[in-house]
């Protein structure tokens, strides 16, 4: 086991663990292929791609790792643990700069399958209307569910809605969300490591990792910019709800009214949404 509780989704982990690990990576893919009841991949190249600007410069926390199977089935995995804005559209605007690759002369059922994973360190979906903590989409008739393609497959694994249970219940992606959760607790880490050769493999990576400087210095500066990058976020969402408070004060609305429309635009507590709208009454 490693000296201190690792932040397993630090950018510099996930790629010391995933990115140089092929069989480590083809576990974690094939408990979201094995959930769906798709094929499972025995092999994996990883793709090696120039980094779009805002990523290169850092200004975007987002690491991905980008594969190619046998079969030519493509899979992104994304972590990504900072609540961002239209996540959605996001995860579908990279699923298809990945999916649509067709060069001269190509048709397009030489398109391949594209498969996006992204792991969140943050509640997508309404937890009371969507309690899973596992999603996928992909693109089907509203009215009679047909499936346009099987070509495009989005997946999200919402870390905050893993409850854990008996590791002997647990599935594999199931394990893998307790791998990535900082609540799981250490014995319990060790025993589903016990359980999965991938994840003991990844933990054996991890205490490599942490007993190297230049590694662990890359780490705490990946911490330090997430952590900036909450506290930034934080702010600019404080500041977009005061100034809503601000504008349904200006429409000389009550104070009752205004607390229940900033419930409702911002997904506050009753608590939070009355000492906001208190504080700039």
């Amino acid at each position: 086991m490693v000296a201190f509780r690792i932040n397993r989704t630090n950018d510099a982990v996930f790629k010391a663990v995933f990115a140089k690990h092929p069989q480590i990576t083809i576990s974690l893919i094939n408990a979201f292929f094995e959930f769906q009841g798709t094929e499972l991949i025995e092999d994996i190249e990883f793709i090696d791609r120039e980094m779009d600007a805002d990523e290169y410069e850092g200004k975007e926390s987002r690491l991905d790792i980008l594969g190619r199977t046998a079969s030519g089935t493509k899979v992104n995995i994304e972590m990504q643990v900072n609540a961002l804005a239209a996540m959605g559209e996001r995860s579908v605007y990279y699923w298809a700069r990945n999916y649509a690759d067709l060069k001269r002369g190509e048709e397009y059922d030489q398109l391949n399958r594209t498969v996006a994973i992204n792991i969140l360190g943050f509640s997508l979906f309404d937890a009371n209307k969507y309690p899973d903590m596992h999603s996928c989409f992909g693109i089907y008739d509203v009215q009679t569910s047909c499936q346009l393609t099987d070509k495009l497959e989005i997946h999200f694994l919402e870390l905050p809605k893993f409850k854990g249970r008996s590791v002997r219940e647990m599935n594999r992606m199931e394990k893998w969300a307790a791998y990535f959760s900082p609540s799981t607790p250490d014995e319990e880490l060790a025993e589903i490591a016990a359980s999965e050769e991938a994840i003991k493999e990844a933990m054996e990576v991890e205490d490599v990792f942490t007993k190297d400087e230049v590694a662990k210095r890359s780490y705490e500066k990946a911490e330090k910019f997430r952590r900036d990058q909450a506290a930034q976020l934080t702010f600019a969402r404080r500041e977009e709800r005061v100034k809503a408070v601000t504008m349904l004060k200006k429409l000389k609305i009550s104070k009752d009214l205004a607390i229940t429309q900033i419930i409702e635009n911002y997904a506050l507590s009753n608590e939070e949404a009355t000492a906001l709208v208190n504080s700039c009454w």
